[in-house]
């Protein structure tokens, strides 16, 4: 076990030291401020020019409220893989 957690702490230290290895940001999002954001390592508001969102409309008040109610109506979450649990009907 140690040979492994060597292993990969060594390549882990070379991907840093390379510049390599890859840190993903924590960023909150707030709706209204499109495509405005908070950069939580620096407390720093940022503009978010690569986002696929790129309407906004992941903001708009009828997606929103259709989100909402599809939630209300068939609840949250996958609920496993279709060959297992089915194809959902509605």
């Amino acid at each position: 076990m140690d040979f492994y957690h060597d292993k990969f702490s060594q390549e882990l230290a070379r991907l840093r030291g390379e510049n390599n290895y890859r840190e993903f940001m924590d960023l909150s999002r707030e709706v209204g401020n499109f495509p405005k954001a908070i950069d939580h390592k620096t407390g720093r508001e940022i503009t978010i020019w690569c986002s696929n969102d790129y309407l906004g409309m992941a903001q708009h008040t009828q997606v929103l409220d259709a989100v909402v109610n599809a939630a209300k109506e068939f609840g949250a979450g996958a609920g496993g893989t279709r060959n297992i649990s089915g194809t959902n009907h509605n």
